[in-house]
């Protein structure tokens, strides 16, 4: 609070966030292959963010105040249901963030769910077990209960016999990805729109990734099937314009094959003496400034300029995965988006990712799980900037490759890999609630004792740490109950301190 206690200067806060963003990676160097969605159009970046500012004042809760909401939001809409083949009847939600049009897919289903069969048992979710995990998020936030499935370990898309078996009556929407975060695999929606046709079920294609980039590829000749409303069995789908549209974060849509499926989805209320309440979305209170930025992208690349942008993605992935291979990597499922996963049984791809970062390259490292057959890999989301430093990226993953084999495993490697098996045996198949609040009772007074000591046995007791193989080892071995509530801990203890 000291340097709240009085006012600053321009040139001091302008100094201070400088000095804040020092560790930051650069979102525009090209070296990412994470979250950040680069086109690498320096007049895009400059509109999108000039429209953010001149709308960053304008509040969307009051759609009457300022009615340019209802234009943009509508004009995202159409693009976004024209891309989706919806028809007439098809409305959609702008929302901030792919999370967001999850919940409203969530709450619409469960709602629509409750209206038919009661309030006697809990609605469940049945997905891949590569869905996202904001549908968890959503589950817990709104009283359901979720059930993963697994994937075939090749194709690493689900089965449909997978999730037409774990159906019950308690179900009450399905899901598949349009393609998954991890590998970048497109389930069989067709097959899933069939079932959800066949059992009366809610389908909801999660396209946050690939709704602003499958079109296109598919209009160059990639083999995409179809995922949309073109299927009579899809009820919703969620894609991003801050992903593969290239517009500002946060930046989402939410589509409804009918009009009255929004309506479960549509919060309104006017049971107090203040102003009426009507929210499309789960936030109130919204800038504009998000919103006019995906208006401004959509509309200043069209068409012409998304297929231009995919031909330079296509490129680049088609010079990074031979390039994987001829390195001695397994390339995981098969490739029809832009995301690429490779695995290897010979190097430690958790190693791989702190060498790459020394290099200042940032790739994601994924735990696996081995009751599946999903080995830990490496997660690359290419963007268009990467067709100029996929040849430079290449060359340091060599390197790196070989700085990696040459390291001998550690003992804490294996003592951690040990732990993980006799954790595994330790925590009950069925986590009743029971269960789960013995077991945080018992977290609740070790951290009390041991936090510290935790936090510098994982690194992060001087704040966020850039080496991650041996936490990254943590997350693979051990199992999903021990190591969620301890990332918890660390993550509010991270922020508590402010490092």
């Amino acid at each position: 609070m000291e340097f709240f206690s009085k006012s600053c200067s321009k040139e001091e806060i302008l100094a201070k966030l400088k000095e804040y963003a020092a560790g930051d990676a650069d979102p525009h160097s090209g070296k990412l292959f994470t979250i950040a969605f680069e086109a690498g159009l320096d007049d895009l970046r400059e509109l999108t963010h000039r429209a953010l500012t001149l709308f960053a004042d304008k509040n969307i809760l009051d759609f009457l105040e300022f009615p340019s909401a209802i234009k943009m939001e509508k004009g995202i809409i159409d693009v976004a249901t024209s891309l989706m083949h919806g028809d007439e009847e098809v409305v959609g939600t702008y929302t901030f963030g792919g999370t967001e049009s999850v919940f409203l897919a969530v709450k619409a289903a469960r709602d629509q769910f409750i209206l038919k069969r009661g309030l006697g048992v809990y609605p469940e979710i049945i997905m891949p077990v590569t869905a996202h995990p904001c549908w968890d998020k959503a589950a817990e936030y709104m009283g359901l209960l979720t059930k993963r499935v697994p994937v075939d370990p090749d194709t690493l898309t689900v089965q449909p016999d997978s999730i037409s078996r774990a159906i019950t009556d308690s179900t009450a929407m399905i899901v598949g990805s349009a393609p998954n975060w991890p590998f970048g695999t497109i389930d069989p929606i067709a097959e899933l729109a069939e079932i959800a046709v066949e059992k009366n079920l809610w389908l909801h294609t999660d396209a946050c990734v690939g709704g602003f980039i499958l079109p296109f590829m598919k209009k160059l000749g990639e083999d995409i099937p179809d995922f949309d409303f073109s299927l009579p069995g899809v009820s919703s789908i969620s894609l991003d314009p801050h992903k593969y549209a290239f517009s500002p974060h946060g930046s989402s849509v939410v589509l409804f094959r009918k009009s009255f499926y929004k309506m479960y989805s549509t919060f309104s209320n006017i049971r107090w003496p203040g102003y009426v309440i009507i929210n499309p979305a789960v936030l109130s209170t919204r800038s504009a400034g998000p919103l006019a930025a995906a208006w401004a992208a959509l509309h200043y690349l069209g068409e012409s300029g998304y297929l231009d942008l995919t031909a330079r993605m296509i490129k680049a992935r088609n010079k990074i995965v031979p390039g994987l291979q001829r390195l001695g990597y397994r390339i995981l499922g098969r490739q029809s988006s832009c995301i690429v996963a490779f695995s290897s049984q010979e190097v430690n791809v958790f190693k791989l990712a702190d060498v790459m970062g020394e290099k200042g390259w940032w790739i994601l490292a994924q735990r696996g799980i081995e009751e599946m057959n999903i080995p830990p890999s490496i997660h690359l989301t290419v963007t268009p900037i990467h067709d100029k430093a996929a040849e430079h990226m290449l060359k340091d993953l060599e390197d790196a490759t070989e700085r990696v084999r040459q390291m001998p495993p550690s003992d804490v490697e294996d003592m951690i890999q040990g732990m993980g098996l006799i954790m595994r045996t330790m925590v009950p198949e069925d986590m009743g609630l029971e269960t789960i609040s013995a077991m945080l009772g018992r977290m609740e007074k070790d951290m009390e004792t041991h936090g510290p000591r935790i936090m510098k046995a994982l690194g992060v007791d001087k704040g966020v740490p850039r080496e991650m193989a041996m936490i990254n080892e943590m997350f693979n071995s051990l199992p999903p109950e021990i190591v969620e509530p301890l990332l918890t801990y660390v993550a509010i203890e991270l922020y508590r301190r402010g490092d």
